[in-house]
């Protein structure tokens, strides 16, 4: 079947199979791990090629058996050189607090932002490029979230993509509201500790430009006249906001 890349908390029907993944390995076996989307014409060998490990690897991480399986939309688990036991790869190094902050920026002073909502992408990966494709197909005039935080499946797990919205201090839908979107359908998974390390800092970086209090951190959800599940019901939200309290910002 066709997958479509589809963001913004929708609803992703319940039949619909995990996102490229080989039928051997559900979900929860590759959170947090580096994977590649097989492309038209890509071979085992050139994707092998890309991450310097061995064919032979590649196959038997992914139990294929035959190199015909190669399909256009199948993810793998890359297997990285040196680190023990098949399929299993290390966490990227999140950001520290100071890098956090130039992604940022210094405070704009043209800006009034004055609440932070977050959301999930409710798909099972994805990255801030493909939503901005997606968003522009349903005329939201691209992207509509300010940061989007990768899970490790286009993105690398933690890594924080800057939106063009951000870029150019524009509001998404609702004026002040800072959209930060996390890769993921936490009705079906986990917030990784990379995904929580690189928000927990992006929120705090942002409190303490703009003055953002603790009780103005909301989820999608919490928005009166808007229906819907997101972040999900696995979302932390409550150790969010409980690790953001250990360190408030004194202004």
């Amino acid at each position: 079947m066709t997958v479509l890349w589809v963001s913004g908390c929708a609803t992703v029907p319940r039949h619909t199979p995990a996102i490229g993944f080989p039928a051997a390995f559900p979900p929860g076996r590759v959170e947090g791990a580096v994977t590649h989307t097989v492309e038209r014409g890509q071979t085992l060998y050139r994707i092998a090629k890309i991450y310097k490990v061995e064919v032979s690897d590649l196959m038997r991480v992914n139990h294929i058996y035959h190199p015909s399986q190669l399909e256009k939309g199948l993810r793998l688990i890359i297997p990285l050189p040196g680190v023990p036991g098949a399929g299993a790869v290390p966490l990227y190094g999140v950001y520290s607090l100071n890098q956090v902050r130039s992604v940022v920026g210094p405070r704009n002073f043209l800006s009034d932002w004055r609440t932070v909502t977050l959301h999930h992408s409710a798909t099972l990966g994805g990255s801030a490029r493909l939503f901005d494709r997606d968003h522009r197909r349903r005329h939201m005039g691209g992207l509509f979230y300010h940061f989007v935080i990768g899970n490790g499946t286009r993105t690398r797990d933690g890594d924080i993509e800057v939106g063009w919205r951000w870029k150019k201090q524009v509001k998404a839908n609702r004026p002040y509201d800072i959209q930060i979107c996390l890769v993921g359908d936490f009705n079906r998974q986990k917030v990784s500790d990379a995904q929580f390390d690189s928000m927990v800092k992006l929120i705090r970086v942002l409190q303490e430009e703009y003055g953002v209090p603790l009780k103005n951190i909301r989820r999608h959800e919490d928005i009166k006249g808007r229906p819907t599940e997101c972040p999900g019901k696995n979302f932390p939200f409550h150790r969010v906001l409980s690790k953001l309290s250990e360190n408030r910002f004194e202004r």
